[in-house]
């Protein structure tokens, strides 16, 4: 596990240093440096698959797109360096790379750490698993990749493999995460799916469908028995359906990062989701997690309240913004961080302005 995230230079930060543990909730108004932290971790992984880590970064690829250095680099930088560093237990590791202003490609400057057979690092194993803000929508049908599926392990950035990874390993592969098992329901992963499909939303049944020879795959849902395709079921079920999954497949030690698992779901499903995520987290599952839901919160703080997750082993972190004078600029703006505890009642140790507190102000306006 990752137990923390140094990055220097590195888009609106000039330097952060980010403590991670199981369960690590990014929050805050938008253009914060949510993202940002997550665009580090993605920019390594997306590298490493493509072959030049530890040599060089490469800015644009299937994870992300970032442009060019210039838009890597920290604005109020006065060095030509841009550092990512992970903590691992009793190592530190780091790179620098170089800045090259209109390159997509940053070569390295310097590094303490060569072979990557040396660690144990959750980023860069297949298991690896990340879910975009951007999933795919209701499709009639899904495309299909046994590579992606069964060397892979993956169910697409976008979602866009869902539906083939349930109809390929679905019946096949047992949940191993004890603490995610639904009760009184078949550890097999498809079944597992579905009932926590129906607990954020209520009735619904979900059938892969294979169509070899046209290379492609179906869902079929049944909403209290009447069958549906995904054109006429509620868009959040085929944008949360990836991220069961992902969260259902995950085991001890991997790690799985989720953009805004709260999209079109109504507020009880993002806090049972909330709950999901929660369980994945107990059973050693490294989770990174950026939302904008309160409810999400809610069902994380219930969880801890609940015993499900100690707050030991959860990190939140609230993104803002302030500005200073400096000599050279005249305002310097500063992107920082605060981590209230969640307290073992579910309470937080803090009530940091601007988290989660909108519908406070609110109510404050209305009465």
């Amino acid at each position: 596990m990752i137990n923390k995230l140094k990055i220097k230079n590195f888009k609106c930060f000039e330097e952060l240093d980010i403590e991670l543990s199981n369960l690590n909730v990014f929050a805050g108004i938008n253009s914060m440096g949510k993202s940002s932290v997550i665009q580090a971790l993605l920019l390594l992984r997306q590298s490493f698959e493509m072959g030049t880590l530890p040599n060089g970064l490469h800015l644009n690829g299937d994870l992300i797109e970032l442009g060019t250095g210039f838009d890597l680099m920290n604005r109020n930088s006065n060095e030509d360096m841009i550092g990512i560093g992970l903590s691992l237990n009793d190592k530190e590791l780091f790179w620098n790379y170089t800045y090259s202003k209109e390159s997509d490609y940053q070569e390295l400057k310097e590094t303490n750490f060569n072979s990557f057979e040396e660690v144990n690092i959750n980023i860069f194993k297949p298991t690896f698993c990340y879910i975009s803000a951007d999933r795919i929508g209701p499709q009639r049908y899904y495309k299909q990749s046994y590579h992606e599926i069964h060397q892979r392990n993956q169910v697409g950035t976008r979602g866009e493999l869902f539906a083939d990874y349930l109809a390929k390993r679905g019946l096949e592969d047992k949940v191993e995460n004890s603490k995610v098992l639904y009760p009184d329901t078949s550890e097999l992963l498809l079944y597992q799916t579905e009932q926590w499909l129906s607990v954020i939303s209520p009735g619904i049944h979900i059938h892969p469908k294979e169509y070899q020879e046209a290379g492609i795959v179906g869902i079929g849902y049944n909403v209290y028995n009447s069958e549906y395709t995904p054109m006429n079921v509620g868009f959040g079920i085929s944008y949360v359906a990836p991220i069961i999954v992902s969260l259902l497949k995950a085991k001890n030690g991997d790690i799985v990062i989720i953009e805004n698992p709260e999209a079109h779901l109504h507020p009880k499903g993002q806090r049972k989701m909330g709950e999901l995520i929660a369980r994945a987290a107990s059973g050693g599952v490294q989770i990174i997690l950026e939302t904008h839901s309160d409810h999400i919160l809610n069902g994380i703080r219930l969880s801890v309240k609940n015993n499900i997750l100690s707050g030991n082993d959860i990190r939140l972190n609230y993104f803002y913004q302030r500005t200073e004078k400096d000599l050279t600029i005249g305002e310097k703006v500063i992107h920082e961080k605060c981590s209230p505890v969640i307290l073992d009642d579910g309470s937080l140790s803090d009530w940091p302005d601007g988290f989660f507190d909108e519908w406070d102000k609110a109510l404050d306006e209305l009465f």
